[in-house]
């Protein structure tokens, strides 16, 4: 049953979903067990206090109001994905935001056709894209936030060395950030796979099998 799978999914912690980020950063294998388990404490530290100053700053303001006072420009289209990627929002800077639509219709239907409103705290799936969104713009105006400032040595050659950004902890931040943003009771990364189910159901399984695995792997 479908509600089964999502009682599994909302009950992840925020370390295990930390762990399924790192699994499709491109240079997961550069960092050990216990170095990722570090950095995703750090990141999702980072997107919680970074809600928090914005929640003080903006009191009892509404998702679109704090939207309105950053300037971001919120853009909406149909639908963009491929076969194996589908698409339901996007940050491109300085400060534009696209949504696309149809996706997040097709989620909010199955969410509703599938009586989940209740196990996903009734959550604005319009406002957790945009705070996720909104995050990767304060990531992008802020030199000394952790997810820019921590990087990953590659090689060293002599005086020479080269050091990268992890796409992982940019993720792990933003979902931590809307988390905190809508006061939910899990991590919004459970969004992977259920914005997956109303495209391709066998797709949407096969990655929950994935997630199985790296929650019973840690």
């Amino acid at each position: 049953m479908i509600s089964e799978k999502i009682d599994f999914l909302v009950n992840m912690s925020d370390e295990e979903w930390g762990q399924y980020a790192f699994s499709r950063d491109p240079i997961k294998n550069k960092i050990s067990y216990e170095l990722r388990q570090e950095m995703i404490e750090k990141a999702n530290l980072c997107g919680k206090e970074q809600a928090l100053k914005l929640k003080k700053r903006f009191h009892n303001f509404s998702v679109k109001q704090i939207v309105e006072k950053m300037n971001l420009k919120i853009t909406h289209k149909d639908s963009n994905g491929t076969d194996n990627y589908i698409m339901f929002a996007c940050y491109n800077s300085p400060n534009k935001v696209t949504l696309f639509t149809k996706n997040m219709i097709l989620v909010e239907q199955f969410i509703k056709e599938n009586q989940l409103e209740k196990s996903l705290d009734n959550v604005d799936i319009e406002n957790m894209l945009l705070l996720h969104e909104m995050f990767h713009h304060i990531e992008g105006n802020e030199q000394n936030i952790y997810t820019k400032t921590e990087t990953i040595k590659l090689w060293k050659i002599g005086f020479f060395e080269y050091k990268s950004k992890l796409i992982a902890l940019g993720e792990i931040a933003a979902m931590a950030f809307a988390k905190e943003m809508l006061s939910l009771s899990y991590n919004p990364y459970v969004f992977d796979i259920i914005m997956l189910y109303p495209h391709d159901t066998k797709k949407a399984d096969e990655l929950l099998d994935e997630v199985k695995e790296i929650k019973g792997g840690i």
